[in-house]
């Protein structure tokens, strides 16, 4: 099914770009080439590790409050599919699946939702079936502790290949920030060697197919993708996180707007990298961007870099299928009525048009009011959304709040909270304020490491 209209797949073929910017965002430093020679000089044992490290057993981040799943769970999944399947003679049977990646840090407090890759190939002359238990017991080899590919820090593994006889039979598990572009998503898939997608920064979305159900049982936590347009993946690592806020700057080009900080890339717009996809997960999930939390709104905070008048119109017009569907918030009847998806405008937005609805005629975009200066201004629930500020204007040094610094934010917090305003700080030291500021009711964490958010509580 194509993207434009109702999605019914877990795996989604979005709209074909007319031209594509592929980032590779990874790729084992072992060639698959490499990895055959040297599996060829090994019987029965481990032939070579990866070097994507995966927590092995499921884990509990969020303080307890989500649960992503391990190495080992995904391997008993992909060798329970697998039973009782034969792999003809110089054939591959393949599938991938969700895993949590740590990145070799504490799983508890450090990692991010991901994909291993698992691939059975066949080099001996005659077929072979696949047993449940031989299949786990082989990769299980990658995982077991003190083993070539076993991180004894953190009980994780790197993955790699584990090789049955002499040149016979090889099971190969990779760890991959990527789903494959393959349909071997939960799926199992014969002669296929998986390949990575590439992921798009051009006029397309960042990952096609988008691996929609990946996300399902996601639990939205506070933070904030702190220019998200930027990272290796787009909008899927930001919600792969759980973050509630995600961010685009954007720039007029013609009638449209595209994305970037300094230098905004020709053909990659709002619409194509945040709108349509995000109108192909909120339908997929019935209404919502996070399943597991209906009631959960996205802010989209889109920072204007161009002050033209023509800004505000083309992201109106760039939001149009988000509205078509319902999925804005907006004001009606004078009341803020939430939406999955809550659009505050930034930098060179306009706040006067805003206001008065001038350009915005379903009013479906807010402001993103000062947090230090809300007395300048008629701020309010109706016109804004959130409230931010630079942090360093708020303290000096490096990040620690003396008690005036300390009364100064706490003052800001409120007034933005009496107002009905969201509030969020950028430009922090570090995401070691992250406590504190939650602490003192700061509603969106600004957050350049994903994988660190693993140690936020989930929100309820």
């Amino acid at each position: 099914m194509r993207y434009i209209g109702l999605v019914a797949a877990a795996n989604v073929a979005l709209a074909t770009p007319l031209y594509n910017h592929p980032v590779p965002v990874f790729r084992n430093a072992t060639s698959r080439l490499a990895q055959k020679e040297q599996a060829a000089k090994v019987t029965d044992d481990i032939s070579s590790c990866a070097d994507t490290w995966m927590a092995i057993d499921d884990v509990e981040i969020g303080q307890g409050g989500d649960k992503r799943v391990g190495f080992g769970s995904a391997v008993q999944k992909f060798c329970e599919m697998a039973d009782g399947e034969t792999v003809k003679k110089d054939d591959y049977l393949s599938m991938a699946t969700e895993v949590y990646l740590d990145g070799g840090g504490d799983p508890s407090t450090n990692g991010i939702l991901g994909f291993v890759y698992f691939e059975i190939h066949n080099k001996q002359d005659d077929d072979h079936t696949v047993e449940a238990g031989s299949c786990q017991e082989y990769l299980g080899k990658l995982s077991e502790d003190g083993g070539k590919c076993y991180g004894p820090d953190h009980h994780d593994t790197k993955g790699g290949t584990y090789q049955v006889g002499d040149d016979g039979v090889s099971y190969h598990a990779l760890g991959k920030t990527v789903p494959p572009k393959d349909d071997a998503l939960n799926k199992l898939l014969a002669t296929t060697v998986l390949s990575d997608q590439s992921v798009n920064k051009g006029d397309g979305a960042p990952l096609d197919p988008w691996p929609l159900d990946s996300l399902n049982d996601v639990v939205p936590a506070p933070c904030h993708s702190h220019n998200d347009y930027d990272r290796d993946i787009p909008l899927f690592e930001s919600l792969a996180a759980g973050c509630i806020g995600t961010e685009a700057d954007v720039w007029l080009s013609g009638d449209d707007v595209i994305i970037g900080h300094i230098s905004p890339t020709q053909g990659r717009t709002l619409r194509a990298q945040y709108v349509d996809p995000l109108k192909a997960i909120i339908e997929h999930n019935g209404g919502s961007v996070y399943k597991s939390k209906p009631d959960q709104t996205l802010t989209l905070l889109i920072d204007f870099k161009t002050s033209d008048e023509g800004t505000l119109d083309a992201v109106v017009a760039a939001l149009q299928p988000l509205r078509e569907a319902g999925y804005l918030s907006k004001v009606e009847d004078g009341q803020f009525k939430r939406g999955a998806v809550t659009v505050s405008a930034s930098g060179e937005a306009p706040f006067d048009r805003i206001s008065s609805g001038d350009g915005v005629p379903d009013r479906d975009v807010f402001y993103d009011a000062p947090a230090a200066n809300l007395d300048d201004a008629d701020y309010s629930s109706e016109n804004s959304y959130t409230a931010s500020a630079d942090f360093k204007d708020v303290v000096s040094g490096d990040g620690n709040l003396d008690d005036e610094e300390l009364g100064r934010l706490r003052d800001q917090v409120s007034k933005a909270h009496d107002k009905g305003l969201v509030v969020r700080y950028w430009n922090l030291p570090g995401d070691g304020v992250w406590e504190q500021l939650r602490d003192e009711g700061v509603d969106l964490l600004n957050g350049d490491d994903m994988k660190a958010t693993a140690r936020l509580p989930r929100i309820g």
